[in-house]
């Protein structure tokens, strides 16, 4: 196939890709609340752990919306493996085929994840999840990470606007994390109004109403239950930033606030697809915009919730692109937006340390990516310590080591599976745990062997079920890994099929709490089959028949094809 074709082909990808996700930015939702609140109510009570909700929501729209996207995302693992398993001497008019069928899955799943544009949370911008990350990022100064419960039901009651059953009611104490009378809670913010002065606490006041006023009952108490605010000092410096730009009372506000998630998300893919191909970012789209664990009903369209996952994806693309200073800020910025992610910069120095061993030199691309990581923490993390109040960071380690201590539903990883298949028997749970860790460990150190610097990098995000529990919706981090697809294939066809795991377990065992067990045990066996196919598929060596202008280690797909791919 002529370069000219390939280029035209690969630039009218990205024009299509292009025109899907700014439709997608301009793209009204409706303010029809339908059945969704439900499930975001449900989001939060799950995170709080209360009692298990009922299973006979099949009927619902989230449900409805679940089994769409998993028909789009088996459809795409359909269409993925036929073009890179049975495609051998495939036409070029087969070729073209697939490809327009990649990218049609594509932008389906980009659009299912918001629900097609038709359906939104109530009220579009006040979900109980921006009411805790945009009230408490931009008042942080007088909350901290202990006061939104208890000042914002002050206010609320100093409104008239008392929470429905408030009587009857209990609210989590963020100090003690334990649930108390309602109004226990809401004395405890008397001290509130004096806190903020009265320009301040008015303008907090109007912020609240514009959450809390329309909220059923079920999201009043669920809020409340949950568990505060704990995004980490430097990520509350940015969103507080913003958030002091507009208030959210203001016209327009809300909608432009909101459309700053998506711009974040549709400028991470198109970073993607000019890196990596049209046909990775297909990949990569397909499994975000199809995935049940983060679907729009838990995060959708939130206050900066992904800034951590596109400045992950955005330093594996600058290291892809040789970019080393920069992979490393960005890197270093997903990890102390989110502190998880951090293994993703793990992996790479993982991979530096590997080469050291054994040359016993030093890659002067290192050296870039520690400046790089060194000027992030400083920036973000000095910059933070100066600018929140003194207390932040120790109340930050105080709320997570809280946190942590808590029994979430909604944990994945590791940990969650050994307890699941060993329960009441915490001494077999922690043997078990400690032998798939150092199982894990060993393999993933042999498969550095074979990664270049930035699959290294992405390979680093299989470290994460199994050295840490985050919530559901942060799994996300999984289309990270699948960059490494560009080069070995087969690590798209394994995410695609936990994907398909996961969207199936959550269509079989839905509102079930079992549901994030077997998920964490889909996501324990996928970082498993990811690093066994890195290390299935070798070192991989530049093509003889292409000019070497890629990294030493890397190689185009041709090497996993009998045909150059359309995607370039």
């Amino acid at each position: 196939m002529g370069g000219g074709a390939e280029v035209t082909r690969s630039a009218n990808g990205l024009l299509l890709l292009g025109i899907a996700l700014f439709l997608a930015l301009v793209a009204p939702g409706s303010v029809s609340a339908g059945d969704l609140p439900g499930e975001a109510g449900l989001g939060a009570l799950k995170a709080s752990g209360s009692a298990p909700p009922s299973a006979g929501g099949n009927g619902s729209l989230d449900y409805r919306m679940n089994a769409i996207r998993t028909a789009i995302l088996l459809a795409g693992l359909g269409v993925f493996a036929w073009r890179n398993l049975w495609s051998s001497g495939a036409s070029p008019r087969t070729r073209r085929a697939q490809w327009g069928l990649l990218i049609l899955l594509a932008g389906l799943g980009y659009a299912s994840y918001y629900q097609f544009f038709q359906y939104s949370h109530a009220r579009g911008f006040a979900t109980t999840d921006n009411f805790h990350y945009y009230m408490g990022s931009k008042y942080f100064e007088e909350l901290g990470y202990f006061g939104l419960y208890e000042c914002s039901l002050s206010a609320l009651a100093e409104r008239g606007l008392q929470a429905p059953g408030s009587r009857g009611m209990r609210a989590r104490n963020l100090r003690s994390m334990e649930l108390e009378p309602y109004s226990a809670i809401k004395e405890q913010g008397a001290h509130c109004s004096e806190d903020f002065g009265a320009e301040r606490w008015a303008q907090f006041g109007d912020d609240l109403v514009f959450f809390a006023k329309d909220w059923p009952a079920h999201l009043q108490e669920a809020t409340w239950h949950d568990h505060g605010y704990h995004p980490t000092p430097a990520w509350t410096l940015v969103g507080g930033m913003v958030a002091e730009i507009g208030a959210v009372t203001s016209p327009g506000t809300p909608q432009i606030l909101s459309r700053l998630e998506r711009v974040l998300i549709a400028m991470t893919f198109l970073a993607v697809a000019l890196t990596f191909g049209i046909e990775t970012a297909c990949l990569v789209i397909l499994i975000w915009g199809t995935g049940a664990l983060w679907r729009y009903a838990w995060v959708g369209d939130a206050f900066f919730r992904h800034l951590w996952w596109a400045s992950a994806l955005l330093g594996i693309v600058a290291l892809r692109r040789r970019g080393n200073l920069v992979g490393g800020l960005a890197l270093a910025s997903a990890g102390i937006f989110r502190i998880f992610p951090s293994v993703l910069a793990l992996g790479y120095m993982a991979h530096a340390t590997r080469n050291w061993l054994s040359t016993s030199k030093l890659d002067p691309g290192v050296l870039r990516f520690v400046g790089g990581a060194a000027l992030g923490a400083s920036l973000l993390g000095l910059g933070s310590f100066l600018a929140l109040p003194q207390s932040a960071y120790p109340d930050f380690v105080a709320k997570i080591g809280d946190f942590s201590s808590m029994s979430v539903t909604n944990q994945m990883g590791l940990e969650v599976v050994a307890e699941f298949f060993f329960p009441e028997m915490p001494k077999t749970a922690l043997a078990f745990r400690a032998l798939v860790i150092i199982g894990f460990m060993g393999v993933a150190w042999r498969a550095l062997r074979f990664t270049a610097a930035w699959e290294a990098a992405a390979l680093g995000a299989c470290l994460i079920p199994i050295l840490s529990a985050p919530t559901n919706y942060y799994f996300s981090f999984f289309v990270a890994t699948a960059l490494i697809s560009a080069r070995r294939p087969g690590v798209g066809l394994i995410l695609l099929i936990a994907a398909a795991g996961w969207n199936l377990t959550g269509l079989l065992l839905y509102q079930q709490y079992e549901e994030y067990a077997w998920a964490s045990l889909i996501a324990v066996m996928a970082s498993f089959a990811v690093v066994l196919e890195v290390i299935r598929t070798g070192d991989c060596r530049p093509s003889t028949q292409e000019p070497n202008t890629q990294e030493e280690g890397e190689v185009s797909s041709t090497a996993f094809r009998s045909q150059a791919p359309i995607s370039g």
